[in-house]
């Protein structure tokens, strides 16, 4: 690891190195990930599972079915009378949605506090659902299979980045300037002893969540050094860079990197394809919004 002098940031104040206790972060388990929707992220894992199946599971959580109806009665699925049955609003809203639906929550209760009342949390928030949701819109795109790895990938993709900013807060808002991402991961190693990807791939795993998602999370910085789910992992670079871009995120990218980067090139994805997946979420990506404030 880089060897270097305190560094001062624009506090004025220096930032010393502290290595982050990554086991302790692993406590900080996401509690919609036990119980529920544990248990409907396995039922959804059947093609054939049926919507009655379904609605029991949903029953037993009244956040998780309140949310479900709220989507379902949103401007998204229009329909011309409402939705009060759990079943029926399965039906709307498809499995895919009920997906989104069980991992926004997961994301939303966990970390509650952090992205209701921190500036920066939020901005991780929006820009983790807008990467949800253009790496599931890119996957269509595509015609990949495999859609709902590629939305939960993209949703927890920076997850290593609001664990800091829950267990270290004022250390890690320190850290953030305007600068590029490769200074930023700099830094966060030289403070923390880790990046926030690496920290994001190490807590998933602890928490047995699929080994695709841990490695898109590894290296969505540097897709080319993925071993396992490549093509999720540059969907997911793509779709980082497309939000941040789009001023989603903690720093603002120009729109000229689209053409140098190496998974645009590797997903073989044209200028039209992005302006689409880009122009598909925002619809959605408000409804989300909405419903998870």
């Amino acid at each position: 690891m880089m060897i270097r002098e305190l560094t001062a940031y624009p506090t004025g104040k220096a930032i010393a190195p502290s290595p982050i206790d990554v086991d302790s972060l692993v406590r900080l388990k996401l509690p919609p990930l036990n119980g529920t929707v544990a248990r409907i992220s396995e039922l959804l894992r059947d093609p054939n599972i049926s919507s009655r199946k379904l609605a029991e599971a949903v029953g037993y959580d009244p956040i998780l079915a309140a949310r479900l109806l709220k989507m379902a009665n949103s401007s998204l699925y229009a329909r011309k009378k409402a939705t009060t049955s759990i079943e029926r609003a399965i039906e709307a809203i498809g499995l895919k949605a009920l997906y989104d639906v069980v991992m926004l929550g997961a994301m939303a209760d966990g970390f509650a506090r952090e992205i209701g009342t921190m500036v920066y949390g939020r901005i991780i928030w929006e820009h983790s659902i807008v990467v949800a949701l253009l790496s599931r819109t890119i996957s269509d795109l595509l015609n990949l299979r495999g859609t709902e790895e590629a939305f939960l990938c993209g949703l927890l993709h920076d997850i290593g980045k609001i664990l800091l900013l829950k267990a270290e807060p004022e250390k890690f808002v320190g850290l953030l300037e305007n600068k590029p991402e490769a200074e930023m991961l700099r830094d966060e190693e030289y403070v923390f002893g880790l990046t926030h990807a690496e920290i994001g791939a190490y807590v998933t795993h602890k928490w047995q969540l699929p080994d695709v998602v841990c490695c898109a999370i590894m290296h969505h910085h540097n897709p080319c050094n993925a071993t396992v789910s490549t093509v999720i992992t540059h969907i997911i670079a793509v779709a980082d860079l497309v939000a941040n871009i789009n001023g989603y995120g903690l720093r603002l990218d120009e729109e000229n990197a689209l053409f140098d980067s190496r998974s645009v090139s590797f997903l073989n994805l044209s200028s039209a394809q992005i302006s689409l997946a880009w122009e598909n979420i925002q619809e959605p990506f408000q409804e989300v919004v909405k419903t998870f404030a």
